[in-house]
C-alpha cells in the first residue's frame, strides 16, 4: 500500500492479486537466446506460493479489505456530493423563478399605475380647461368682484350663467375684464392640526360625551400655573384652558406637540390629586391615552419612560382598592369620602392601568434597550404588578380584578422578545407564570364597582359608567350651577342591566383572558426557543388539569355561546404540552406518578375524537341549509355556526346551501366536531411518546369496543 489509504488504482489492485494466487512473474528481459531458457526457469521458480509466508497473506488479504471498503465510502460521499449538489441546483433555479415571477408582477403593477396616473392626468387637464372655458365665456366681473365671490366660493358652487345671445353692454369709462377662475386651494392639514381635532372628537369607549364636553362642565377653585405654561383659571372651564394650550403650540412639530401636551396634562393630575380635586381627572388621563395612540411613532423613548414612573406612582396609591376583604362600611370609614367618589377613584385606577398597558404596547416597536429600561423597578413599580396579579392563591381570589389583570398580561406579552421578559430576573418572572397559571383554575369573579371597558377594549361590562356619567351633568346640576367642583351624587334610579346578560359579558371577557394568558406562554416557547420557565410538575399538573375542566363543561353544555373560546385554549394549551414532552427523558421529571391517569384520559377524549363531522351529520346540514327557511337554523351550536359563517365571509342568503354546510362543517362545534384537526394529531403525538404500540392498541379498543363487527379490527 501507498503512504496514503486513497492512493490506489486498479492496477495495484490487479498486482495484489496476482501475488495473493502466486501469478506474479518477473519483467521477460531481452537477451541472446541462450539466455531465454533459464530466466524461466528461475522466474518459474521464484512464484512459487511457498516464498511467502502467512503472516505476509494475512496482511495483503486485510490490504484487500480495507481497500474496497474505502472504494465504497468514496462511492457514497460522490454519490451524497451529487446529490446535494443536485438539490442546490434546483433550488437555486425555484428562487430564481420565484423572483423573475415577482419581478414581472412588479413590473405589471407598475405599469398599471403609470398608466393610471396618465389617465388621471389626462381626465385632470380636461376638466381644468373645461372649467376655464365656461368661466371666460359665462362670466364676467371686475378684479374687486372675482376676489369677493373667489373668497365666498364653494366646491360645488355653479357659475352664473349668461344668455349666448345677449350683448353686454357696459359703460366706456369700466373697463372690460375677463376674469380668470378662481382655483380654489385645498391645505392639507398638518400632523399637529389632525391631533387637534382627534382630541376634540375624543370619547371614551362606551361614553356618549367627548372629553372635551366633560370637561367643559368641570372648573376650580382656584387660578392654577404650570411650569408649562398651561393656566387653569378659576371658574372657568378646564377645556378652555386646554384649547388654549393646544392653539398655542399648534405651530410645533407633532413629537413636540404631544410631549408638551402629555407632559403639562400629567403635571396637572399630579396637581389635582394633591388638592384631592379629581372630577377630571379620569378625562385628562384619555387625553393622554389619545394622544399616544394618534402617531406611536412619533412617542419618544424619554417621554415614554417618564410617563410610565409617573403613572406607576399615581397607579400605586389606588392599588389598596382591590382588597375585597374592606367592605363598604369599612372602606368609607377609612377613606373617608362619598360613594361616588369612591367610583370615581376606581375609575381613575382602571385609566391610569391602561394607560400604562398602551405606553408598553408602543414601547415594543421600539429596540429591545428601551423595553428594558421601561421595566425597570425604579419605573415600572414591582410592588404595582405583585399588587394586580398575586402570586398566593388566597390572596389571587380575593384582590384579582379581571381590568387589571388583563392590563398586566398584555404588558407582559408586549414585553417579550428574544433577550426581554418582564423585569428580566429569573425569580421574579416565575412568581409572574406562576400567578399567570392561577387564571386557568381560578374563576375571576366581577368586582363591585369595577365593572368599566376601559380605555383599550370593549369586553366584559360598562354598567358602572353610567355612575360616572352622572356626575357630571350635561347642562347644569339641581342649583343651576353650569360648572361643577365635585361629583354629584348618584341617582338612585340608575338602569341596572339584567344579571344573566352581565354574566355572560363576564364569562367571555373571562375566556378571552385566558386565551391571550395561553398565547403568551406559547409566544414565550416560541421567541424565547425554551420552555425552562414551564417545564415544572406543578405547572404541568395545572395545564391537565384545566384541560380536563374545559372538556367536562363541553361536554355538559355542547350548545353554550363560548364554546369556541373553550376550544380554542384547549388546542393552545395542548401545543404548549407537546413542546413540553418533546424532548422529556424521564416520565417523572415532569409528571406526577398518581397524575398518568388523568393525562391518559384527557388526551384520549382528544386523541379519539372525530377532527370533522361525520358523512351523515354533513349531508343532514347540508339538507337543512338547502332549505331556504333553515338557512340560519341552529343545528349543533348556534354560535359556532354563526362564527363559521363571518370568519369565511358566507352570507347564509347569497350562498348556496352545500357552501355554507361545508363551511360550517370545517369549524369545531364541540358536539358533533368537538376539535380542530390539528389538536387532535398533537394528542395522538402526546400519547405515543407515554405507550408503546401493544398498549396503544388496548386503549384504542376501550375507547371504540367493538359490537359483533370485524370492521374496526380490520381497521386496526
Amino acid at each position: 500500500m501507498s503512504n496514503s489509504d486513497s492512493d490506489f488504482d486498479d492496477d495495484d489492485d490487479a498486482l495484489l492479486q496476482d501475488v495473493l494466487y502466486g501469478r506474479t512473474q518477473l519483467p521477460v528481459i531481452a537477451q541472446t537466446p541462450t539466455q531465454i531458457k533459464p530466466v524461466q526457469t528461475t522466474t518459474t521458480q521464484s512464484s512459487a506460493p511457498s516464498i511467502l509466508d502467512d503472516k505476509v497473506q494475512a496482511r495483503l488479504f486485510q490490504a484487500d479489505g480495507e481497500i474496497a471498503t474505502l472504494r465504497a465510502q468514496l462511492l457514497q460521499l460522490q454519490n451524497q456530493r451529487q446529490k446535494e449538489v443536485a438539490e442546490l441546483t434546483n433550488s437555486l433555479n425555484a428562487a430564481r423563478q420565484s423572483s423573475e415571477d415577482q419581478v414581472v408582477l412588479l413590473k405589471t403593477a407598475v405599469q398599471r399605475l403609470e398608466d393610471e396616473k396618465r389617465f388621471l392626468n389626462n381626465e385632470l387637464m380636461a376638466t381644468n380647461d373645461f372649467k376655464r372655458r365656461k368661466t371666460a365665456h359665462g362670466k364676467f366681473t371686475t378684479p374687486h368682484q372675482s376676489v369677493q365671490e373667489g373668497n365666498n366660493l364653494k366646491m360645488e358652487q355653479e357659475p352664473a350663467q349668461v344668455e349666448p345671445n345677449k350683448e353686454v353692454v357696459m359703460e366706456p369709462t369700466v373697463p372690460v375684464v375677463i376674469a380668470k377662475p378662481i382655483q380654489k386651494i385645498v391645505q392639507l392639514q398638518n400632523d399637529s392640526s389632525l391631533l387637534v381635532d382627534q382630541l376634540w372628537n375624543h370619547c371614551i369607549i362606551g361614553s356618549k360625551r367627548t372629553s372635551f364636553e366633560y370637561l367643559s362642565k368641570i372648573c376650580l377653585d382656584l387660578d392654577l400655573e404650570l411650569r408649562s405654561g398651561l393656566k387653569i383659571l378659576k371658574r372657568t372651564a378646564i377645556v378652555s384652558s386646554i384649547v388654549e394650550f393646544l392653539m398655542i403650540n399648534k405651530n410645533n412639530t407633532l413629537d413636540k406637540l404631544v410631549e408638551r401636551f402629555t407632559l403639562s396634562l400629567m403635571e396637572l393630575i399630579e396637581q389635582l390629586l394633591k388638592l384631592k380635586n379629581i372630577l377630571s381627572v379620569p378625562f385628562l388621563v384619555s387625553l393622554i391615552h389619545c394622544s399616544i395612540t394618534f402617531r406611536p411613532a412619533a412617542v419618544k423613548e424619554k417621554l415614554l419612560t417618564e410617563l410610565v414612573r409617573r403613572l406607576s406612582k399615581i397607579a400605586q396609591g389606588w392599588a389598596f382598592l382591590l382588597d375585597s376583604n374592606l367592605d363598604e362600611d369599612d372602606l368609607a370609614n377609612y377613606h373617608e369620602v362619598p360613594y361616588q367618589v369612591m367610583v370615581l377613584e376606581k375609575f381613575i385606577f382602571v385609566s391610569c392601568l391602561d394607560l400604562i398597558e398602551r405606553l408598553v404596547a408602543v414601547s415594543s416597536i421600539s429596540k429591545p434597550e428601551v423595553i428594558r429600561s421601561l421595566w425597570q423597578k425604579d419605573t415600572l413599580s414591582q410592588a404595582l404588578i405583585k399588587s394586580c396579579l398575586p402570586e398566593n392563591s388566597e390572596r389571587f381570589k380575593n384582590t384579582a380584578q379581571i381590568n387589571v389583570v388583563f392590563n398586566i398580561v398584555e404588558m407582559l406579552a408586549a414585553s417579550v422578545t428574544e433577550d426581554t421578559f418582564a423585569f428580566n430576573d429569573t425569580r421574579l418572572d416565575e412568581s409572574i407564570i406562576s400567578s399567570l397559571l392561577k387564571v386557568f383554575l381560578i374563576d375571576i369573579p366581577l368586582r363591585q364597582d369595577f365593572m368599566f371597558y376601559g380605555l383599550n377594549r370593549i369586553l366584559g361590562n360598562n354598567s358602572d359608567f353610567l355612575k360616572i356619567d352622572s356626575v357630571i351633568p350635561v347642562d347644569h346640576d339641581h342649583l343651576n350651577n353650569y360648572l361643577v367642583l365635585l361629583p354629584q351624587p348618584v341617582p338612585f334610579n340608575i338602569a341596572i342591566p339584567a344579571q344573566f346578560r352581565v354574566d355572560m359579558n363576564h364569562e367571555y371577557h373571562l375566556f378571552t383572558l385566558r386565551v391571550r394568558v395561553a398565547q403568551l406562554l406559547l409566544g414565550l416557547i416560541v421567541t424565547k426557543e425554551t420552555f425552562d420557565f414551564l417545564y415544572n410538575r406543578e405547572h404541568f399538573k395545572s395545564m391537565i388539569r384545566v384541560i380536563g375542566f374545559e372538556q367536562n363543561y363541553i361536554a355538559r353544555y355542547p350548545r353554550s355561546k363560548h364554546i369556541h373560546l373553550r376550544i380554542q385554549l384547549i388546542g393552545i394549551l395542548v401545543r404548549i404540552i407537546d413542546y413540553l414532552t418533546q424532548d422529556l427523558r424521564e416520565t417523572n421529571e415532569l409528571i406526577y406518578g398518581e397524575q398518568m391517569y388523568e393525562m391518559f384520559v384527557v388526551f384520549l377524549r382528544i386523541a379519539f375524537g372525530a377532527d370533522s363531522l361525520s358523512i351523515e351529520a354533513h349531508e343532514l346540514l347540508a339538507k337543512i341549509r338547502n332549505q331556504p327557511r333553515f338557512v340560519e337554523l341552529p343545528v349543533f351550536n348556534k354560535w359556532c355556526e354563526t362564527r363559521a359563517r363571518e370568519l369565511n365571509h358566507i352570507s347564509p342568503h347569497t350562498n348556496s346551501g352545500d357552501t355554507i354546510a361545508s363551511v360550517e362543517s370545517d369549524y369545531a362545534n364541540g358536539l358533533e366536531f368537538p376539535y380542530e384537526s390539528e389538536t387532535v394529531e398533537l394528542a395522538r403525538d402526546i400519547l405515543n411518546r407515554f405507550v408503546d404500540h401493544d398498549e396503544a392498541e388496548n386503549l384504542y379498543f376501550n375507547m371504540n369496543p367493538d359490537y359483533g363487527s370485524d370492521q374496526e379490527m380490520e381497521f386496526v
